[in-house]
């Protein structure tokens, strides 16, 4: 919560705290799942994004260069049966907030001016 830049107590925190909770609640670990319930029927974690959740070859390889960038990224799937806020959801993803949701949740400064 601290990378938010918001005040204990204040409406921002609030509603930083929300979307957090809505972004990742439920969340599965990608990484633990393949290494518990897949790895031996996939040889590698990239073959089994493409197989198990059909993500396009390009995709894998930006996906996991980006994981790469720092040992604190991990990829997560929202499960589609998660509790969680949707409007709270729409927000995040909205084009206004969407860079700068992407850039807290890669712990990296807001360039946005707006």
């Amino acid at each position: 919560m601290d990378k938010a830049m918001t005040k204990e107590g204040s409406f921002a925190r609030d509603m930083f705290e929300r979307m957090y909770d809505s972004l990742f609640s439920e969340l599965i670990d990608l990484r633990q799942e393949y290494k518990k319930y897949y790895a031996l029927e996939y040889e590698r974690f990239e073959i089994f994004l493409y197989k198990k959740y059909n993500l396009e070859p390009d995709d894998i390889e930006a996906i996991l260069k980006v994981e790469n960038e720092s040992e604190e990224y991990t990829i997560y799937k929202k499960d589609d049966f998660a509790y969680g806020d949707y409007g709270i959801a729409q927000f995040c993803f909205s084009e206004v907030m969407y860079g700068r949701i992407l850039n807290l949740l890669l712990l990296k400064k807001d360039t946005d001016e707006n």
